[in-house]
């Protein structure tokens, strides 16, 4: 019986370090989101202009490492002039308007934030798991990388959004 039992248990040990170690296909492009806003109004990614690259930033308007992280962002906000930022979470609209009323972010016109709802399109495209998660695309939608969790500082998100390496 013991033999039994060690041999199911590495079968498993051994399959489950195979399944950790296939890489997941990267997904291209932007993935195909529909927001609902604060003042309502839907965002769609086919909205987006085409000629600026894009931040994309996954929140949870409780987290505490998303207000950090965003409040860094919003001291270097000249930084992102030419760069469309979307904020996009999960909670229903009443809870990030809450959020949008006692934030700074409110005051800047170029961050579009929204909620996707338990749609969870965004979430799924990048297979996001912690927050905050940001990801940096080219002007064309290609994605240039992505961040979970620890996000580098803006002035280095900066750089790779308009090539300045």
């Amino acid at each position: 019986m013991k033999y039994i039992l060690l041999l199911a248990f590495s079968m498993a040990a051994v399959m489950n370090l195979h399944a950790q170690s296939v890489p997941k296909p990267a997904k291209k492009g932007i993935p195909p989101f529909s927001i609902q806003m604060v003042n309502g109004q839907y965002l769609k990614s086919t909205d987006l202009r085409k000629d600026q690259p894009l931040m994309i930033i996954y929140f949870d308007p409780t987290c505490e490492h998303c207000h950090v992280f965003i409040n860094e962002l919003l001291k270097q906000i000249g930084l992102f002039k030419d760069v469309q930022i979307v904020m996009i979470t999960y909670v229903p609209l009443d809870q990030l308007k809450s959020y949008m009323a006692g934030s700074e972010v409110s005051k800047q016109p170029g961050i579009k934030a929204g909620t996707e709802g338990t749609t969870f399109v965004v979430r799924y495209f990048y297979d996001i798991r912690q927050f905050p998660y940001v990801a940096l695309h080219k002007k064309d939608g290609t994605l240039i990388s992505t961040y979970e969790s620890k996000v580098p500082d803006p002035e280095i998100l900066a750089k790779k959004l308009t090539g300045d390496r």
